[in-house]
């Protein structure tokens, strides 16, 4: 696990916007949802095309048939999109993280910085974001991204979900 936040630290530091990242978020997100997405850092937006990318290709090479391709991209895209609100630099995250796994919860427990706070509820913001700025949205959408982290709450109902879940946990 320690070794996994290495990567994902030296990921964001190294993280680089290229063309054909602009093409994919041209191709699945909306003007709104493009807008929303670009207020993100660069890290976190290089983390959501990378997520997208194993998504496409997870679907791809299990020949996924009930999955729809440009809806599990937009789950990909913007399941950190509630991270919008907290705005922690890498190093105060990568912290906090640290701190939070040594004390095994403890540190979020009884912490009361609204940033922090924030930050840990990312997923149930960004499902308020994204349901905000679209008011016919696919629950499945919604659904994913507000749950991303709660293992519990994957099940075979949402293959979105799912995909979504392992899709993350590889990046």
């Amino acid at each position: 696990m320690f070794s996994y936040r290495i990567k994902q630290f030296y990921w964001a530091i190294e993280s680089i916007f290229v063309k054909e990242d602009m093409e994919i978020l041209k191709m699945y997100l909306s003007i709104s949802e493009l807008n929303l997405f670009m207020k993100l850092t660069k890290s976190e937006r290089q983390h959501s095309i990378r997520v997208c990318r194993t998504a496409i290709k997870y679907i791809e090479d299990n020949n996924i048939v009930d999955i729809d391709k440009k809806r599990m991209a937009r789950c990909a895209l913007l399941h950190d999109i509630g991270k919008l609100e907290s705005k922690l630099n890498i190093f105060y995250k990568g912290i906090i993280v640290f701190l939070n796994s040594i004390t095994r919860g403890k540190f979020l427990k009884y912490n009361k910085n609204k940033k922090i706070i924030s930050y840990y509820n990312h997923p149930e913001v960004g499902a308020r974001l994204i349901e905000s700025i679209n008011n016919d949205e696919c629950l499945d959408v919604i659904n994913s991204i507000k749950y991303h982290h709660n293992k519990s709450d994957i099940d075979s109902k949402n293959i979105y979900l799912k995909v979504l879940s392992i899709s993350d946990d590889c990046n």
